[in-house]
């Protein structure tokens, strides 16, 4: 039988079984005027000299996740909760049993966060007396969450927490699958003690081997400690700790806070992690809306393109966190906003956006290919000043904008083409002769005179050899570069000591 500790009366006024007025209440159920909040069915109330007062069903139980019978420690634990909750957040909303309409789930203590630290924040406290499966639990669990609900379990310490019986090892753990769920999921694991009203707050372990001789067998068996040992605190020492990103809570105390500290940051890169993997989910579903849309309305040139730009230098599609370290070797601020962009905006309004800069990814390709076969000085030159890659990054392109693959390059680095076309109008002669030479030799010759260029061009034309010259740092450094191919390459006599012979 499922027992309630609060009721309603046909006006929606609330009732707790431990404090309403006893004659008033019981006239109210025999007249079958008291009702479940929940379901809504008919409840009665009882109250004997052994049990503590409660409500329960006339007819049918409730069928909502996470109804179940109730014994009078569950009640206790549930009272022990609620009086706890009332004295420290005396302005929230705070009642039993609570039914949640998203989800269908009774809540064993609702609160809900009016002003404050916590204002609109609800949470869902548990007393968990009867056993419950980790999937259960899970289940119960995911669904809060799916509410945005932080919901808070407190397992009867007397039932849950189990001790080793081997001798000389008695304060030795045994912790079930269900605790070791809750302790991975949530970070911590809270147990209630309805004798002392203690909260004992799991939050470290260890794990420690023995090896002992066992009729002539050595055997080792390993035992794990909470560490510290002592970890338990009274209800009324207990507060709260509110990760200032997340709005995540959790229950400390003065004298285990520091103790935890190590485990409060596993717990807020736990919370890290989660954020990235729920934006990672969203941004594939994102994704792939989109890619959709941009195959069956651009084409397959198109959709193929957006997603080469999409890729980052591990050349994955992957989402990346953009406040991640931006001092990453790979990390792409304009490519990383452009993701962003991908779980942000509708489709209509993403391509709005974007397509021109595919459009002009696809277009430059095109031109690229044109001027790699130009011999023309000022438009081969530059060809080296972008890559093929660079038309699938997204800061060049926007960057590049509305202007052609030419005229963008032509105008960022008019000083180095300048440069380049001085030493081709001007040095022809030298240019002309280097190209007489073996491009081995030359570069031999290069790196002898310890002068900054070097053709990797195995077939140089005197184009090539004129864009060489393109980094250096004005007229006077080309003049004295030329002087020096003059003396060291073309006019350079060999000497004897410049001969190896082989012995």
């Amino acid at each position: 039988m499922q027992t309630l500790l609060r009721c309603l009366t046909e006006e929606k006024k609330p009732l707790i079984a431990s404090n309403c007025d006893e004659a008033s209440t019981r006239t109210l159920s025999r007249s079958h005027k008291l009702f479940c909040p929940n379901c809504e069915g008919v409840v009665r109330y009882n109250k004997g000299n052994v049990k503590n007062p409660y409500f329960s069903h006339v007819n049918l139980e409730c069928e909502y996740i996470g109804s179940e019978p109730e014994t009078p420690s569950h009640i206790q634990g549930k009272q022990l909760l609620y009086d706890w909750l009332k004295s420290k957040f005396p302005t929230a909303y705070i009642e039993y049993e609570v039914h949640i309409p998203e989800t269908g789930q009774i809540v064993d203590v609702y609160v809900k966060h009016r002003d404050g630290e916590f204002a609109d924040r609800t949470w869902a406290f548990e007393f968990q007396h009867s056993l419950i499966s980790t999937s259960a639990w899970e289940e119960r669990h995911n669904l809060y969450e799916s509410a945005d609900i932080q919901d808070f379990w407190f397992f009867d310490k007397r039932k849950f927490m189990k001790f080793s019986a081997a001798r000389d090892n008695t304060d030795a753990r045994k912790r079930s699958d269900l605790e070791k769920t809750v302790f991975r999921t949530t970070g911590l694991v809270y147990f209630l003690d309805l004798d002392t009203s203690e909260l004992t707050i799991d939050f470290n372990f260890i794990e420690s081997p023995e090896t002992k001789i066992i009729r002539g067998i050595r055997r080792t068996q390993t035992f794990t400690y909470h560490s510290p040992m002592e970890h338990s605190v009274t209800m009324s020492a207990i507060k709260t700790r509110k990760n200032k990103k997340y709005g995540y809570v959790v229950l400390i105390s003065e004298s285990l806070e520091e103790k935890m500290k190590n485990r409060l940051n596993h717990i807020y890169y736990m919370l890290e992690r989660k954020e990235q993997e729920q934006k990672s989910a969203l941004y594939r579903e994102r994704l792939r809306e989109k890619g959709i849309f941009s195959r069956t309305t651009y084409g397959v040139e198109f959709a193929e393109c957006f997603k080469l730009i999409l890729k980052d230098h591990n050349g994955s599609l992957t989402y990346k966190d953009p406040y991640e370290d931006e001092e990453d070797a790979g990390y792409d601020k304009e490519l990383a906003e452009l993701k962003e962009d991908i779980i942000n905006l509708e489709v209509i309004e993403f391509f709005d956006k974007y397509k021109i800069l595919i459009d002009t990814s696809i277009r430059n390709i095109a031109d690229y290919s044109q001027l790699k076969e130009n011999e023309i000085l000022n438009l081969k030159i530059l060809t080296y000043f972008a890559y093929p890659s660079d038309f699938k990054r997204v800061g060049f392109l926007k960057e590049q904008g509305s202007l052609s693959l030419k005229d963008y390059l032509t105008s960022k680095y008019k000083k180095k083409i300048e440069m380049a076309q001085y030493v081709y109008e001007n040095h022809k002669d030298v240019l002309d002769w280097l190209i007489t030479r073996s491009n081995d030799w030359i570069n031999e010759r290069l790196r002898h005179s310890k002068l900054s260029l070097r053709m990797y061009n195995q077939k140089p034309t005197p184009t090539d050899y004129a864009i060489m010259f393109k980094e250096l740092n004005g007229i006077e450094e080309v003049e004295v570069v030329i002087q020096q191919i003059k003396d060291q390459i073309i006019n350079y006599k060999f000497e004897l000591d410049d001969i190896d012979f082989d012995d």
